[in-house]
């Protein structure tokens, strides 16, 4: 008899395979990395007896965020997760820009208490791994509606029915240390081996 799937996980490498280059060195970008990492996290998940979609199953795919957070609740999924890297706010100097590193984790506000666990033990795994600052786990709401989450594909996972949805922020592609670690496809792989752990324990 065959074994049953779990999940189904649905993973989110953000932007497109252009988007976002690194500050660090030429010829390397958020969206390709992301790119990189979900599908190494994709096999390592699906090892361990996952069912798993890929919002971006092209590098060059660039679907809008409300496709990318609905295709979880289409498919009944468990666990929506959103791969991204991060860069100051334009409040900062560009001057400053390679100060600031870490790691944080974003979760929907539609069920805090079942979600917070799970931030805190996917942020923790990524810090020990990229051995970064550790930036917290966060929420972020809806300016004039606390009950939804700000960021679209968080918003739409929960709002199609999928409550499990994290954006986790992998470092700074504007930091050397952390860019660094984020270009190398070795580095990645370790990463997914960490995160995929997590999903595993949890799910």
């Amino acid at each position: 008899m065959e074994n049953k799937k779990r999940g189904p996980v649905v993973l989110d490498p953000g932007h497109g395979q252009f988007g976002n280059p690194h500050t660090t060195k030429e010829g390397f970008y958020e969206g390709t990395q992301n790119f990189i990492l979900a599908s190494f996290l994709k096999k390592e998940l699906e090892a361990r007896g996952f069912e798993v979609l890929m919002t971006r199953n092209r590098v060059e795919d660039n679907p809008e965020l409300a496709e990318r957070g609905e295709l979880a609740g289409k498919n009944g999924a468990a666990l929506f997760l959103s791969i991204h890297s991060n860069a100051p706010s334009s409040s900062i100097g560009p001057e400053k820009y390679p100060l600031v590193r870490g790691v944080e984790t974003y979760y929907s506000v539609s069920d805090i208490e079942g979600n917070a666990p799970i931030a805190k033990a996917l942020n923790d795994a990524v810090v020990k791994t990229m051995n970064s600052t550790d930036r917290g786990i966060k929420t972020r709401r809806y300016p004039d509606n606390d009950s939804l989450d700000y960021y679209g594909v968080i918003r739409a996972s929960a709002g199609s029915g999928c409550k499990r949805a994290f954006l986790v922020e992998h470092g700074f592609h504007t930091n050397p240390e952390d860019s660094a670690f984020l270009q190398s496809e070795e580095c990645l792989a370790r990463l997914a081996a960490a995160e995929a752990e997590v999903i595993d324990r949890f799910f």
